[in-house]
C-alpha cells in the first residue's frame, strides 16, 4: 500500500511536530512533557469540524418531476418486442374472442362468432410522436355465422392489424416505474387499421361480411383493449425512509432504436445531462440493455442511513464499529477513474475524525478503492484496497469491511443488476459484456432475454 503524508490535527510544540506514535508512547509512559497534552487542545477543533462535516450533508429534498434523471434504463426494441409479444397477443386475443350480429341489408342482421382467434404482432419506432410505436402483425381465427337459408357455416379468418400506439410510462402498483401499452391514448391519434378475409363462404357472403365484420374488429381493439404493461423498472433499495421517485424522462432514439427511461429521486444528487445520456446508453451490436446510475445518488442513499443510524458511524480507530467509538465517519464523493470496457476504478472517499480518545485528537482521508468489473457475463464490484493520506494505521484494510464501504458496494452493484428489468409475465436476464462511465453515470450494458 502506498505511503503518503497524512494530514492530521495533533498540536506542534516548539515549532517541532509530535507524531501520532510519539503521543502514544508518551500517554503510555504517562508523561506530560512531550506536546502531546496540546494535542487535546485541539479536540474542539476536530469535533467541529466533524458536525460541520454531518450538517453538509443535504439528505432528501422535494421531488422534481422535471429534474435531471439519476437513474436511467435503455432498452433495444427487440428487448421491447421479447417483453411485449406476448402479453400483447394475449389481450389482443382476449379481446377478439367474440360474438355479435352483423348488420345485412334484407335481414334483421346475421349472428356470428370469432373462435381461438390468434395474434402475431411486433413493435417499431414511429414518427408519430416521442414515444410512438407502431404494432404491425398478422391475425386470425375461427369465424362462424347463420345464413339465412345456407344455415350455419364456418371458415378460417386470416388478416393483419396495423395500429400506432403510444408507450407511456408511469410508477404502478408494485412500485416499480412501468412501461405501458396505451391504447387508450391511441384511440385519440386514429383507429387500428384492420384487413382479413374469410375464406371459405360463398363469394357473395364473403364480399358482403368482410367489411362489416372488420369494422367490428376496428372498433372492439379501440374501445377494449385496456392499457397494457410491457416491462417494469424496479428501483434499487436504498434503504431510506421517505424516498421517492419519479419518470422525469422517456422517450424513443430512433438513431438506436431503443426507449430511453430517466428517473430521479428525491435525494439531493446530481443528474445526468439529458443531451448526453442517450449516446452514454448508446447500444453496439449484441447489447440491447443498458442500465445508469449516478454515483452521487448512492453516496447520498449511505450519508442519509448514517444520520438515521442505519449505518455505523462510530469505530474503533482500527475500523470496528463500536457504538462508543472515538472515530466518526463522514462519506464525501464516489469517484470514477478511466474506464476500459471491462472494468472501470472507482475510489469512495470519506473523512474519519477521532476525538474523545485518551491519547489525542486528529482528522484523517481515506479511500476505499475498488474496480467494477464484467467477466464471463456478470457484474462485480471487487474491493481492491484502503488507503489513508498519510495514516500509520496497521489496520488499515479492516475498514474495507465497515459498514459505510459494504454498503455503497451493495447499493451499486443492485442499481446495475438485471434484476432491476422486470417483464409482465416473464423473467429477464441480462448478460452484461460492458461497464463505462458517460454523462455522469455509470452504465452497464450487455444482452438481455426472456424466459417464462
Amino acid at each position: 500500500m502506498k505511503k503518503v503524508a497524512w494530514r492530521n490535527n495533533l498540536a506542534w510544540f516548539g515549532g517541532a511536530g509530535v507524531g501520532m506514535g510519539a503521543c502514544v508512547a508518551a500517554v503510555m509512559a504517562l508523561s506530560a512533557g512531550t506536546g502531546c497534552e496540546m494535542a487535546q487542545a485541539n479536540c474542539g477543533d476536530v469535533e467541529s469540524d466533524y458536525e460541520q462535516a454531518v450538517q453538509a450533508e443535504s439528505g432528501l429534498g422535494e421531488l422534481d418531476v422535471h429534474g435531471e434523471p439519476q437513474l436511467a434504463m435503455a432498452l433495444r426494441m427487440d428487448m421491447v418486442n421479447g417483453l411485449a409479444n406476448k402479453v400483447l397477443s394475449t389481450v389482443l386475443s382476449e379481446t377478439l374472442d367474440f360474438e355479435g350480429t352483423l348488420p345485412v341489408s334484407g335481414t334483421q342482421g346475421v349472428s356470428f362468432n370469432v373462435a381461438r382467434p390468434s395474434l402475431q404482432v411486433e413493435l417499431e419506432a414511429s414518427s408519430a410522436c416521442d414515444t410512438c410505436v407502431r404494432m404491425k402483425g398478422d391475425w386470425g381465427g375461427d369465424f362462424g355465422v347463420t345464413i339465412p337459408v345456407l344455415g350455419r357455416q364456418s371458415s378460417p379468418l386470416s388478416g393483419s392489424v396495423d395500429w400506432t400506439v403510444p408507450l407511456s410510462v408511469e410508477r404502478d402498483a408494485n412500485g416499480e416505474v412501468a412501461i405501458f401499452f396505451d391504447s387508450p391514448a391511441a384511440v385519440r391519434m386514429g383507429a387500428p387499421r384492420i384487413t382479413g378475409s374469410i375464406e371459405s363462404l360463398p363469394s357473395t357472403w364473403s364480399r358482403t361480411l368482410e367489411p362489416a365484420l372488420m369494422r367490428l374488429v376496428q372498433e372492439r381493439l379501440a374501445d377494449e383493449v385496456p392499457k397494457v404493461r410491457i416491462a417494469g423498472y424496479a428501483m434499487p433499495n436504498f434503504g431510506v425512509a421517505g424516498l421517492e421517485f419519479a419518470p422525469t424522462l422517456f422517450k424513443l432514439d430512433n438513431r438506436s432504436n431503443a426507449l430511453i427511461l430517466g428517473v430521479r429521486t428525491n435525494l439531493d444528487a446530481p443528474g445526468s445531462d439529458v443531451a448526453k445520456l442517450s449516446s452514454a446508453l448508446s447500444l453496439s451490436e449484441g447489447q440491447n440493455v443498458a442500465l445508469g446510475v449516478q454515483p452521487g445518488l448512492i453516496v447520498e442513499s449511505v450519508r442519509l442511513a448514517m444520520r438515521e443510524e442505519k449505518i455505523a458511524r462510530r469505530y474503533s480507530l482500527t475500523g470496528d464499529e463500536r457504538s462508543d467509538g472515538p472515530t466518526y465517519a463522514v462519506v464525501d464523493s464516489l469517484q470514477v477513474g478511466s474506464a476500459s470496457e471491462s472494468a472501470v476504478p472507482l475510489g469512495l472517499d470519506f473523512r474519519l475524525f477521532n476525538h474523545g480518545a485518551g491519547w489525542g485528537c486528529f482528522s484523517m482521508d481515506g479511500r476505499a478503492v475498488s474496480a467494477l468489473k464484467v467477466e464471463d457475463g456478470q457484474v462485480s464490484l471487487d474491493l481492491e484496497k484502503v488507503e489513508f493520506t498519510g495514516s500509520r494505521l496497521a489496520d488499515a484494510a479492516n475498514w474495507g469491511a465497515s459498514q459505510f464501504v459494504t454498503r455503497t458496494q451493495g447499493l451499486l452493484t443492485a442499481a446495475l443488476n438485471d434484476e432491476v428489468v422486470v417483464g409482465s409475465e416473464m423473467g429477464v436476464s441480462v448478460r452484461s459484456n460492458q461497464v463505462g462511465a458517460g454523462a455522469g453515470m455509470l452504465v452497464l450494458k450487455g444482452q438481455g432475454s426472456t424466459a417464462e
